[in-house]
């Protein structure tokens, strides 16, 4: 819609009594002008016509009194001319039976040309009056003609003509064209303003009807209309009215219902779009905004095919064959971009108002069951693995020992059961201390002000005699009065398996530092050691179950596969986490960070937090915590 359509009538063009005066002045002026014109014209000719009535009387009276008188000679004829028009504005001409002028009282009778071919002079001299009127060659002027014959004996003597200049009565017409263009004039002030009158009066219920719809149709539902008075137009306004109010509560019901399926589609965890028939995407919430972000934050897709917007040739096809064959279909599909997704899609055809049909997409981001289910694989593979060597072993030597007499061998066997059964019972217990980080009930932690210090002293206690028999030498600080927000006995543990793992990969005779510095709100608990140090390609996944950057020395040493696990998700459910700097050949470096202990914190005492640690995340999540 433009601009000149949006404007409201009243101001787009002139008002319908405006235009209703116009017609009627448009059809009455020219009306009352012919009127006025033909009333002049019709005095005019009736004035003419008494004029040259008047005329033709005087010049029948004068040519009577001409009789008598000696009026052939131009001196004596001219003298009486000039005596009968004395005081009058008459111009008065004697003219002889051969059109010869013999005097006149106006002009010089001796220089004016024959008479005998002017019409009224013509006619006279056959012997009857007669008028006319013309332009006088004399004067050079518009003229009104009288002649009248001049009889002796009951012959045509001569013509005596009487005339008077139009000037003259045009200047006694003039009141009467004066009055009558006055009246002309009120005439049409009167139409008009009775036309002004009545056409308000029949417009202006029509004008507050259009400028009401003007306003409903710009979206101010509120706007009622007067009711008119007139009861043919009262029935109208009393039906725009309740449509109006109708109109609003539709669109209140409308607005209503637009807010809720927002907020529904906002609120979804599901990627939702809609497309037209050329899989131009025309809605998109905001899950389906992130969802197909490529560089990391959310973007308006609105306006882009599903193709551009996606880059994924396969969820172009399938909502192209949707909206061409009007099915419903569903497939899994890879998204490929900064991070790859695994897409559950459900695509369903749209009807749309021009009869032709979109498609509604609806994508389920299904990329975290997808590594659930690998990592279950794994963890089943794993374990699986784990106690396989153990209990073939323990079976093995209890076979053996049942054929074996030797007392000693017997003791070898038993020995080596016994070992394995440990390593059994160590992989369980990391198990199901795992199992007890991750259960429902891990997300209520009691947490309490551990001193940093402290904490690394029992943890390097608790190694017992492990560092000093293989000569490792363990060196601590930490920052006085620093204090961890954290459970005692599980931020031990971690330290106590990042400790051991320092001292059983490490060279003889090596030096560990752990140490804990502020680190903003966190404590940062650091374990170097002077290890072979870990390759970079193993950085990512070192915090995941079972994975050992070298499985048959991990074995060898009797690790589990479990406790940089156990370290991770212990980190988590404080609300830290984990992490490990490493060059190979360079000794390695572990993290652990939790939470501060505040001064509000200890006036308040031992205190339980909320905590949401994630199952464990994809490979590139690993891969940024231990970068």
């Amino acid at each position: 819609m433009t601009h000149s359509d949006q404007t409201p009538f009243r101001h787009r063009r002139p008002r319908l009594a405006v235009r209703t005066f116009a017609i009627v002045l448009a059809a009455s002026a020219p009306a009352l002008a012919i009127l006025a014109f033909s009333s002049v014209m019709t005095m005019r000719r009736v004035y003419e016509d008494a004029t040259l009535n008047s005329l033709s009387q005087s010049a029948t009276a004068f040519a009577s009194v001409a009789v008598g008188m000696d009026v052939t000679t131009g001196p004596a004829a001219t003298d009486f001319c000039e005596r009968l028009a004395a005081g009058t504005s008459l111009r008065i001409t004697i003219v002889d039976t051969d059109g010869t002028v013999l005097g006149d009282s106006a002009s010089d009778y001796a220089a004016m040309d024959n008479h005998a071919n002017r019409p009224e002079v013509a006619e006279a001299l056959q012997g009857s009056s007669s008028t006319s009127m013309r332009s006088s060659p004399t004067l050079d002027q518009d003229m009104a003609y009288a002649a009248a014959p001049i009889r002796s004996d009951g012959q045509v003597v001569g013509v005596i003509r009487v005339a008077m200049g139009t000037p003259e009565l045009r200047q006694r017409m003039e009141p009467f064209i004066v009055t009558t263009v006055l009246i002309a004039i009120m005439m049409m002030a009167a139409m008009a303003a009775a036309s002004l009158r009545i056409g308000s009066s029949i417009t202006e219920p029509i004008r507050a009807l259009m400028d009401a719809a003007v306003d409903w149709s710009s979206g101010r539902l509120e706007r009622r209309v007067r009711r008119s008075a007139d009861p043919e137009l009262a029935p109208l306004t009393d039906t725009m009215n309740a449509m109006a109010e109708e109109l609003a509560e539709r669109v209140v019901a409308m607005e209503h219902q637009q807010r809720e399926l927002g907020a529904i589609l906002n609120g979804m965890t599901e990627a939702v779009l809609s497309t037209d028939a050329d899989l131009v995407i025309q809605l998109a919430n905001p899950a389906a905004r992130e969802l197909l972000t490529r560089d990391g934050t959310a973007r308006e897709v609105e306006g882009q095919t599903v193709l551009q917007a996606s880059g994924n040739v396969s969820l172009d096809a399938m909502a192209r064959h949707c909206a061409t064959a009007g099915v419903r279909d569903e497939a899994e599909l890879v998204l490929y971009g900064e991070k790859t997704r695994y897409l559950m899609v459900h695509a369903a055809p749209l009807a749309r108002e021009d009869g032709r049909s979109g498609t509604v997409l609806v994508l389920n981001d299904i990329t975290k069951l997808k590594r659930l289910e690998r990592v279950r694989k794994d963890f089943v593979a794993n374990v699986s693995h784990e106690l396989r060597t153990p209990i073939t072993l323990i079976k093995g030597f209890a076979e053996t020992l049942e054929g074996v007499s030797d007392p000693d061998e017997s003791q070898r066997f038993l020995a080596i059961v016994k070992r394995h059964a440990d390593r059994m019972a160590s992989i369980i217990d990391d198990l199901l201390t795992l199992a007890r980080l991750e259960s429902p009930e891990r997300g209520i932690l009691e947490t309490t002000g551990v001193e940093a210090g402290s904490v690394l002293e029992r943890s390097i206690e608790s190694l017992g005699d492990r560092p000093a028999d293989k000569g490792v030498s363990i060196r601590t600080s930490a920052a006085a009065g620093l204090v961890a927000r954290a459970n005692e006995g599980l931020l031990e543990q971690a330290l106590l398996n990042l400790l051991d793992n320092a001292v059983k990969y490490g060279p003889a005779g090596a030096t560990i530092v752990a140490e804990a510095v502020d680190d903003g709100d966190f404590v940062r608990f650091e374990v170097r050691d002077e290890g072979p140090g870990i390759p970079q390609r193993d950085l990512p996944r070192l915090f995941e179950r079972f994975y050992r950057v070298d499985r048959a020395r991990s074995r060898e040493l009797g690790g589990t596969g479990l406790g940089l696990a156990i370290v991770r998700h212990i980190a988590l459910a404080h609300g830290g986490d984990a992490s490990v700097r490493s060059r190979e050949g360079s000794g390695s470096t572990f993290c652990v960070r939790v939470p501060r202990w505040t001064d509000d914190a200890r006036q308040s005492g031992p205190d339980s937090v909320q905590t949401d640690s994630p199952d464990d995340p994809p490979d590139d999540a690993t891969t940024t915590d231990n970068s």
